[in-house]
This record gives structure tokens, C-alpha cells and sequence, in this order.
């Protein structure tokens, strides 16, 4: 019989498409990595009550692009994927590596632990409930080649018509949320300053801290098959668990998280 320390399991995916039914969503679990791309699309007469027990919060990076396509019955991201930390943008979606298109009930795009994407621009359009658009600072999580007119954001709820209330202090009633000034584009007056926040819960960082630092804290923050041992990590596939013996390597002072992305593989 085999005994290895006790480890973090991280199970890298293939691209992956959740697509018709909410059921599909069954194959994100136990991802840490998608080495790909994430496609969520045409999933009709779905109720928001459908997505109300769905969590993965293993999943921290993409290396691809994620697109959203015509999804019933999903309000935010904010639940599905609260530690998705990086897109690569490797391969893109026509030069896209976040894509939210006609997403009929959409109110927020929530990703509030996203701290990078680090190839490719952002396309939110069409999305008729869309709110938090302006309350994001999109340029701020892409690559300094991307203009911010790059980054195509059009067709969404009047902003007029959006709430847009970002996290408070209860005694003040005020946000805590880091601000920008916002100028005008014909002038360069200053027009008001903007609270950054994802939704009512989450502010958007002004100043983002290293991203190796960040991934190693999500990744020790998932709720599933973790173990007291720091530094250390199983590569698995996402069909060996949780039923199957896993033999890993472990291995010392990572540096980066996605540096233990090797070879090691489950066998059984």
C-alpha cells in the first residue's frame, strides 16, 4: 500500500463547453485550471433557482478565453466562480478573452476575484439587464496593449437605469470602495468620481497585488480536497476523483501555482 503527505488536489481540465442544459455544469467540477477555453452557452428555459446550489470554487484560472452565450435564467458569475483569478487569453475568441453576448438575465458580470487577463480584449454587448458595467475598471485587468476602446461594451441596461450601489460602511453609508476620477472625453473635465466595485458585495482592488500571491491564496482557499500541507500540490484529472487511489509527486517551495502544472498525473 502507497501513503503519500497529505496534499492540495488540483485537477486541470480541457477546454470545456456547458451548453443546453444546466446539468452540463457537472464538468467543471473539481477544475483548478481549464488549459483551454470555457464555453457556457444556449442554455434556454432555465430558472434562476437552477444555478442557486451551484459553486466551483476550485477553478482559478483559464488559459484560453471564457464566453457567455445565451444563458437563461443566470444573474451573475459572482457564485459560479468566485476565485477565477486569471483568463491567459492563449487562444482567443476573435480577439476576445471575456465575452458576455446576449445574455437575456445577466444583471452583473460579478467575476470579483479576477485579476488578469493577460492577452486579448473584453466584449460585453447585448446584455438587455447588464448592470456594474461602469463600475468596473475593465482596462485595469488587461494587458497595457489593449486601448481601452478595444475593449467593446455596448448594448447593455442604460446606465441611467442601473443602481449600481457598491459595498458601504454601515455607520457612514458611504463606500469604501477604492474611486477613480472620471473625466469627460470631449473636455477632460472631471465629471464625478467612481466607487470601483463588482456588485453590492465586492469592491474591484485599485491596486492589484502580485498575482502569484493572489493565486496562491485562492488555491488555498477552496472548499474541497484540501490538506494541511503548504507548498505542495497533485496534478489529477477531473475523472479520477473522488472515487480512485491518487499517487502524487509533491513538491517544495512553489513559487507559482501554475508551476506545478507538469507531468505529474493521477494513476490508479
Amino acid at each position: 500500500m502507497l501513503t503519500v503527505s497529505p496534499c492540495y488536489v488540483f485537477a486541470v481540465c480541457g477546454s470545456t463547453d456547458v451548453r443546453n442544459t444546466v446539468d452540463r455544469f457537472k464538468l467543471l467540477v473539481n477544475c483548478t485550471v481549464i488549459e483551454g477555453s470555457l464555453q457556457i452557452l444556449l442554455i434556454d428555459y432555465a430558472d434562476p433557482s437552477q444555478y442557486d446550489d451551484l459553486s466551483f470554487p476550485s477553478l482559478v484560472e483559464i488559459t484560453d478565453f471564457l464566453l457567455l452565450y445565451r444563458v437563461y435564467g443566470l444573474k451573475t458569475l459572482a457564485q459560479l466562480f468566485p476565485n477565477l483569478s486569471v483568463i491567459r487569453g492563449r487562444s482567443l475568441f476573435y480577439n476576445y478573452a471575456l465575452v458576455a453576448f446576449e445574455m437575456p438575465d445577466l444583471e452583473e458580470v460579478g467575476l470579483f476575484g479576477l485579476r488578469k487577463i493577460e492577452r486579448g480584449a473584453i466584449r460585453l454587448e447585448k446584455n438587455p439587464k447588464l448592470c456594474y458595467v461602469n463600475t468596473v475598471l475593465w482596462n485595469a485587468l488587461t494587458d497595457e496593449s489593449i486601448k481601452k476602446d478595444d475593449n467593446f461594451i455596448v448594448g447593455n441596461k442604460d446606465p441611467d437605469e442601473c443602481v449600481d450601489v457598491c459595498p458601504t460602511r454601515a455607520d457612514t453609508d458611504r463606500s469604501y470602495c477604492p474611486q477613480v476620477t472620471i473625466h469627460s472625453d470631449t473636455n477632460g473635465d472631471v465629471l464625478r468620481k467612481q466607487s470601483l466595485c463588482w456588485n453590492a458585495d465586492n469592491c474591484q482592488p485599485r491596486e492589484f497585488h502580485s498575482l502569484t500571491s493572489f493565486l496562491s491564496r485562492a488555491l488555498q482557499s477552496r472548499a474541497a480536497y484540501l490538506n494541511p500541507c503548504r507548498h505542495v500540490v497533485i496534478v489529477v484529472d477531473r475523472d479520477s476523483l473522488p472515487n480512485r487511489n491518487v499517487l502524487a509527486t509533491c513538491q517544495s517551495n512553489l513559487m507559482h501555482p501554475h508551476e506545478a502544472i507538469t507531468s505529474h498525473k493521477v494513476i490508479t
